[in-house]
């Protein structure tokens, strides 16, 4: 059963602590520092109900990335 794209995100959030303005930067990069802190208020809980747009564009970042590694 897959779990859903939210839960998913959150965990990759999660398991990559630390790396969230790398992140920010790679999927805005001409609004770095919006969509950081959108970033870490997701994390954190802080939004009860994110953009189903933005939550899928982590979900493909996040999982580009694991193709990536896979590739590796």
């Amino acid at each position: 059963m897959t779990k859903p794209m939210l839960k998913a995100v959150m965990e990759d959030l999660a398991a990559h602590k630390g790396q969230w303005s790398e992140i920010a930067r790679e999927l805005e990069p001409n609004r770095t520092v919006s969509f950081y802190s959108w970033l870490t208020k997701l994390a954190q809980g802080r939004i009860p109900e994110p953009s189903v747009n933005r939550i899928q564009r982590l979900y493909d970042y996040f999982r580009s990335k694991d193709v990536d590694r896979e590739a590796a």
